[in-house]
Protein backbone atom coordinates (compact mmCIF):
# COMPACT_ATOMS: atom_id res chain seq x y z
CA UNK A 1 0.00 0.00 0.00
CA UNK A 2 2.69 2.68 0.77
CA UNK A 3 4.22 1.65 -2.37
CA UNK A 4 0.96 2.48 -4.53
CA UNK A 5 0.64 5.65 -2.56
CA UNK A 6 3.96 7.01 -3.56
CA UNK A 7 3.60 5.83 -7.22
CA UNK A 8 0.01 7.69 -7.08
CA UNK A 9 1.71 10.72 -5.87
CA UNK A 10 4.03 10.60 -7.75
CA UNK A 11 1.95 10.47 -11.12
CA UNK A 12 -0.37 13.72 -9.90
CA UNK A 13 2.42 15.77 -9.28
CA UNK A 14 3.93 14.64 -12.92
CA UNK A 15 0.05 15.43 -14.46
CA UNK A 16 0.30 18.63 -12.43
CA UNK A 17 3.48 19.97 -13.16
CA UNK A 18 2.46 18.96 -17.34
CA UNK A 19 -0.77 20.37 -17.08
CA UNK A 20 0.89 23.91 -15.64
CA UNK A 21 3.12 23.91 -18.79
CA UNK A 22 0.40 23.18 -21.16
CA UNK A 23 -1.68 26.20 -19.42
CA UNK A 24 1.71 28.25 -19.89
CA UNK A 25 2.00 27.54 -23.18
CA UNK A 26 -1.72 27.90 -24.77
CA UNK A 27 -4.34 29.27 -21.93
CA UNK A 28 -1.83 31.59 -20.39
CA UNK A 29 -0.01 32.60 -22.83
CA UNK A 30 2.63 35.38 -22.47
CA UNK A 31 2.02 36.83 -25.27
CA UNK A 32 -1.02 36.44 -26.72
CA UNK A 33 -3.24 36.53 -22.98
CA UNK A 34 -0.34 39.14 -21.52
CA UNK A 35 1.43 41.11 -24.51
CA UNK A 36 4.91 40.20 -22.81
CA UNK A 37 7.98 40.33 -24.92
CA UNK A 38 5.82 41.79 -28.05
CA UNK A 39 8.35 44.11 -28.56
CA UNK A 40 11.20 41.71 -28.95
CA UNK A 41 8.96 39.03 -30.91
CA UNK A 42 8.30 41.86 -33.95
CA UNK A 43 11.88 42.65 -34.06
CA UNK A 44 12.82 39.41 -33.96
CA UNK A 45 10.38 37.40 -36.00
CA UNK A 46 11.98 39.16 -39.73
CA UNK A 47 15.63 37.72 -38.87
CA UNK A 48 16.71 34.09 -39.87
CA UNK A 49 15.27 31.39 -38.23
CA UNK A 50 18.66 30.56 -36.67
CA UNK A 51 18.56 34.11 -34.98
CA UNK A 52 15.40 32.98 -33.72
CA UNK A 53 16.92 29.82 -31.96
CA UNK A 54 19.61 31.63 -30.76
CA UNK A 55 17.36 34.28 -28.96
CA UNK A 56 14.44 31.18 -28.01
CA UNK A 57 17.12 28.69 -26.42
CA UNK A 58 18.99 31.67 -24.27
CA UNK A 59 15.06 32.40 -22.95
CA UNK A 60 14.28 29.05 -21.92
CA UNK A 61 16.86 28.85 -20.42
CA UNK A 62 17.08 31.68 -18.10
CA UNK A 63 13.61 31.71 -17.29
CA UNK A 64 13.61 27.42 -16.04
CA UNK A 65 16.33 28.93 -13.82
CA UNK A 66 14.81 32.50 -12.80
CA UNK A 67 11.39 30.42 -11.91
CA UNK A 68 12.88 28.88 -8.72
CA UNK A 69 14.96 32.11 -7.67
CA UNK A 70 11.59 33.76 -7.71
CA UNK A 71 9.82 31.24 -5.97
CA UNK A 72 12.51 31.29 -3.24
CA UNK A 73 12.23 35.05 -3.32
CA UNK A 74 8.30 35.53 -2.67
CA UNK A 75 8.28 32.73 -0.34
CA UNK A 76 11.50 33.01 1.47
CA UNK A 77 13.55 35.90 1.37
CA UNK A 78 10.36 38.55 1.26
CA UNK A 79 8.86 37.08 4.94
CA UNK A 80 12.36 37.33 6.07
CA UNK A 81 13.03 40.95 4.88
CA UNK A 82 9.78 42.60 5.94
CA UNK A 83 9.99 43.22 9.55
CA UNK A 84 13.39 44.45 9.06
CA UNK A 85 12.40 47.39 6.46
CA UNK A 86 11.32 50.74 8.01
CA UNK A 87 8.21 51.69 7.61
CA UNK A 88 7.84 53.65 4.50
CA UNK A 89 9.59 51.29 2.58
CA UNK A 90 6.72 48.46 1.59
CA UNK A 91 8.52 44.94 0.34
CA UNK A 92 6.52 45.21 -2.76
CA UNK A 93 8.61 48.22 -3.70
CA UNK A 94 11.66 45.81 -3.88
CA UNK A 95 9.85 43.17 -6.14
CA UNK A 96 11.13 44.50 -9.39
CA UNK A 97 14.75 44.89 -8.02
CA UNK A 98 14.72 41.59 -6.36
CA UNK A 99 13.31 39.89 -9.70
CA UNK A 100 16.17 41.81 -12.05
CA UNK A 101 18.63 40.28 -9.82
CA UNK A 102 17.16 36.39 -10.27
CA UNK A 103 17.27 37.24 -14.02
CA UNK A 104 20.42 37.88 -13.63
CA UNK A 105 21.55 35.25 -11.72
CA UNK A 106 19.72 32.83 -13.98
CA UNK A 107 21.62 34.82 -17.03
CA UNK A 108 25.19 34.04 -14.92
CA UNK A 109 24.21 30.55 -14.77
CA UNK A 110 22.75 30.16 -18.43
CA UNK A 111 26.26 32.04 -19.56
CA UNK A 112 28.22 29.00 -17.96
CA UNK A 113 25.99 26.60 -19.39
CA UNK A 114 26.28 28.01 -22.72
CA UNK A 115 29.61 26.42 -23.20
CA UNK A 116 29.19 23.46 -23.78
CA UNK A 117 27.89 24.56 -27.27
CA UNK A 118 29.97 24.49 -30.38
CA UNK A 119 32.00 27.52 -30.54
CA UNK A 120 29.68 29.52 -33.21
CA UNK A 121 26.84 28.51 -31.62
CA UNK A 122 27.95 29.05 -27.82
CA UNK A 123 28.93 33.01 -29.60
CA UNK A 124 25.31 33.24 -31.33
CA UNK A 125 23.67 32.69 -27.87
CA UNK A 126 25.93 34.68 -25.95
CA UNK A 127 25.09 37.58 -28.71
CA UNK A 128 21.34 37.08 -27.18
CA UNK A 129 21.08 36.36 -24.10
CA UNK A 130 21.12 39.88 -22.23
CA UNK A 131 17.93 40.70 -24.69
CA UNK A 132 16.43 37.67 -23.43
CA UNK A 133 17.27 37.90 -20.22
CA UNK A 134 16.07 41.44 -19.92
CA UNK A 135 12.89 40.32 -21.20
CA UNK A 136 9.37 41.36 -19.86
CA UNK A 137 8.73 37.73 -20.32
CA UNK A 138 11.06 36.74 -17.84
CA UNK A 139 10.31 39.86 -15.66
CA UNK A 140 6.08 39.18 -16.19
CA UNK A 141 6.72 35.19 -15.70
CA UNK A 142 8.13 35.54 -12.02
CA UNK A 143 5.57 38.17 -10.99
CA UNK A 144 2.51 35.97 -11.95
CA UNK A 145 4.38 33.05 -10.11
CA UNK A 146 4.44 35.12 -7.14
CA UNK A 147 1.04 37.08 -7.74
CA UNK A 148 -0.92 33.17 -8.33
CA UNK A 149 1.09 31.93 -4.90
CA UNK A 150 2.43 28.92 -7.12
CA UNK A 151 4.43 26.36 -5.38
CA UNK A 152 8.12 25.64 -6.34
CA UNK A 153 7.01 22.35 -9.08
CA UNK A 154 4.33 25.03 -10.29
CA UNK A 155 6.74 28.18 -10.30
CA UNK A 156 9.08 25.60 -12.70
CA UNK A 157 6.64 24.12 -15.04
CA UNK A 158 5.20 27.77 -15.65
CA UNK A 159 8.26 28.93 -16.67
CA UNK A 160 9.25 26.82 -18.22
CA UNK A 161 5.65 26.68 -20.10
CA UNK A 162 6.01 30.32 -20.55
CA UNK A 163 9.29 29.84 -22.36
CA UNK A 164 8.17 27.46 -24.75
CA UNK A 165 4.50 29.38 -25.58
CA UNK A 166 7.01 32.13 -26.43
CA UNK A 167 9.08 30.09 -28.85
CA UNK A 168 5.48 28.65 -30.34
CA UNK A 169 4.43 32.27 -30.83
CA UNK A 170 7.33 32.82 -32.64
CA UNK A 171 7.13 30.56 -35.38
CA UNK A 172 3.19 30.78 -35.29
CA UNK A 173 4.01 34.50 -36.08
CA UNK A 174 6.61 33.97 -38.34
CA UNK A 175 4.68 31.70 -40.12
CA UNK A 176 1.72 34.18 -40.46
CA UNK A 177 3.88 37.26 -41.21
CA UNK A 178 5.04 34.81 -44.62
CA UNK A 179 1.77 34.42 -45.87
CA UNK A 180 1.00 38.22 -45.13
CA UNK A 181 3.29 39.17 -47.64
CA UNK A 182 0.70 38.20 -50.15
CA UNK A 183 0.26 41.28 -52.99
CA UNK A 184 -3.79 40.69 -51.84
CA UNK A 185 -3.04 42.73 -48.57
CA UNK A 186 -3.22 46.27 -49.44
CA UNK A 187 0.38 48.41 -49.12
CA UNK A 188 -1.02 50.30 -46.31
CA UNK A 189 -1.05 47.36 -43.87
CA UNK A 190 1.89 44.80 -45.26
CA UNK A 191 4.35 44.89 -42.53
CA UNK A 192 4.12 46.14 -39.18
CA UNK A 193 0.39 46.73 -39.33
CA UNK A 194 -0.46 43.32 -40.58
CA UNK A 195 1.16 41.70 -38.14
CA UNK A 196 -0.23 43.24 -35.23
CA UNK A 197 -3.31 42.67 -36.30
CA UNK A 198 -2.46 38.67 -37.00
CA UNK A 199 -1.23 38.53 -33.31
CA UNK A 200 -4.65 40.58 -32.07
CA UNK A 201 -6.96 38.18 -34.08
CA UNK A 202 -4.83 35.59 -32.62
CA UNK A 203 -4.87 37.04 -28.94
CA UNK A 204 -8.62 36.98 -29.12
CA UNK A 205 -8.64 33.68 -30.16
CA UNK A 206 -6.57 32.49 -27.01
CA UNK A 207 -9.03 35.25 -24.92
CA UNK A 208 -12.44 33.42 -26.30
CA UNK A 209 -11.15 29.50 -25.26
CA UNK A 210 -10.15 31.06 -21.78
CA UNK A 211 -13.05 33.21 -20.92
CA UNK A 212 -13.43 36.42 -19.31
CA UNK A 213 -15.47 37.83 -15.97
CA UNK A 214 -16.38 41.47 -16.15
CA UNK A 215 -16.42 42.36 -12.80
CA UNK A 216 -18.49 45.49 -11.18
Amino acid sequence: MPTVNVEASVLRGVLEFISFMVLAIFAENVVLARALGVTRLLKLVPDHKAQIGDFCFPLVLVMGFSAPLGWAAHNLLFPWLRPHLPAWLPVGALRPLVYLTCAALAMAVSWALLWLLPRRQRQACHAQLSLAGCSTTVLGTLLICANQNYTLPQSIAFGLGSALGYVFIVFIVREGRRRLRSKEVPAIFQGLPSSMIYIGILSLAIYGLVGHAVVL
